[in-house]
């Protein structure tokens, strides 16, 4: 082999095997679903909540725990000695060994595990809750992201206009066919359309951060909504729909479930308990070591069952709170679909009047210019013109990201956004 080859195979082995062994440049995740997946697995008021799922399953264990035998040990000490005439024994330290297993508590000890089993399905629909308004307030602040992205395009497309306005006037004020006055008033404008620009930038750096408090980690939030959910269906079968998938309503629900609940449980509280008892006795005076098994029969009468009756009374008047709310969160369902709706009409209705009159704003633009150069028209109305389609151009910019952001919030309501996200309402 002639060695300019084998130096040459040498020279490009190196740099091809270190760039295959180099690791690949990490790629951050993007879109809507990316966002939504970030911000159900680290926000900490999912995680939060799970907590208090837990403790809630350990209150339940803890209400399970009654029907198990209850263990009791009681020793004494006398001061002085104690012994047995008969048998000189020493009988002054007793001990009482004791077992106590339920055997009826005539519906208390089952009523109690009820309850707290409600609570924890409350918990667990309540976590249903919470991450669905984390999916709406972040599709809201990824939308935001966007429109505000888009607006800075459009403000930058105006900077970049005036611009090149201000430096047409320069040249023509240059060749002495403008004065002074249209100069200065053209750096006007561009200082205008600079401080536009600014601000812009400024909204889209605040839209980020709301979105960054809400997904933990940086989503660039440049890849735009996937049109099929912003495709919804007629207004009745919205309705429908988020009635019957609602987070707020299957709370309340529970909550009535678990107001129910709490009304066998008041009812049975003072309910006596019938046991299998067994003690052993250790150097007792009287007993000796004896082991004895009885049934005990026991109940307490809080209050003449004045305090048994108004826990009764109190849990009576949740259950109907309940059911109140559960018609108030219907009633406020309804209230807030009807608003999302004609607002999400509203913007669809401006985007089509706005997108005809961008277009003959940018035909009379065209004249201006036309007729400036011709002499028929002052640099103002140039100027003039050129602003009121920046305007109307930040006005459209503004009523698309107002149109997707009530879609968005519309598919949340009607839980349309829970396949992005495997969240399986039903299974909770």
């Amino acid at each position: 082999m002639p060695r300019n080859l084998t130096y040459w195979r040498h020279t490009w082995a190196l740099p091809v095997l270190l760039l295959l062994a180099a690791p690949a440049p990490a790629r951050a995740d993007d879109g809507l679903q990316a966002a939504l997946r970030a911000a159900l697995s680290w926000h900490p008021a999912v995680s939060g909540k799970q907590a208090q799922i837990k403790a809630r399953e350990y209150s339940a264990d803890t209400a399970r725990a009654q029907r198990y035998p209850s263990l009791s040990l009681q020793a004494q000490q006398y001061t002085e000695a104690n012994r047995d005439t008969s048998t000189g024994e020493d009988l002054s330290t007793p001990v009482t060994l004791r077992a106590r297993q339920p055997l009826w508590a005539f519906g208390r000890i089952d009523n109690s595990i009820a309850f707290a089993d409600a609570e924890t399905g409350v918990e667990r629909v309540d976590l249903l809750r919470v991450r669905r308004q984390l999916l709406e307030r972040t599709a809201v602040a990824y939308a935001q992201v966007l429109g505000a992205r888009q607006r800075l395009a459009v403000a930058q497309a105006s900077l970049a206009a005036h611009e090149g306005l201000y430096d047409q006037i320069g040249r023509r004020e240059s060749g002495q066919l403008a004065s002074q006055a249209d100069v200065r008033l053209a750096a006007t404008r561009l200082a205008q359309a600079k401080a536009r620009a600014e601000r812009s930038m400024g909204e889209l750096e605040i839209a980020q951060s709301e979105l960054l408090a809400l997904t933990q980690t940086e989503i660039p939030a440049e890849q735009p909504v996937a049109r099929g959910l912003l495709e919804l269906g007629d207004n009745a079968t919205q309705r429908q729909i988020a009635l019957q998938n609602s987070a707020d309503i299957r709370l309340r629900r529970q909550e009535i479930e678990r107001a129910k609940a709490g009304v066998d449980q008041a009812r049975t509280a003072a309910m006596p308990t019938l046991y299998l008892q067994a003690e052993q006795d250790y150097d007792q005076p009287s007993y000796r070591d004896d082991t004895r098994v009885s049934l005990v029969f026991e109940g307490n009468l809080e209050g003449m069952g004045l305090a048994s009756r108004g826990r009764t009374g109190a849990a009576v008047a949740q259950q109907q709170a309940a059911e109140d709310g559960l018609l108030d969160a219907s009633n406020e369902i309804e209230r807030n679909l009807r608003s999302l709706q004609r607002s999400r009409q509203l913007q669809a209705e401006l985007i089509e009047v706005q997108t005809a009159a961008l277009g003959e704003l940018d035909a009379v633009f065209s004249s201006y210019q036309r007729q400036y150069v011709a002499g028929t028209k002052s640099w103002l109305d140039v100027l003039n013109i050129q602003r009121e389609l920046n305007d109307q151009q930040l006005q459209l910019a503004q009523a698309q990201s107002d149109w997707v952001i009530y879609s968005l919030q519309l598919a949340a309501l009607t839980g349309q956004l829970d396949p992005l996200v495997d969240l399986d309402a039903g299974a909770l």
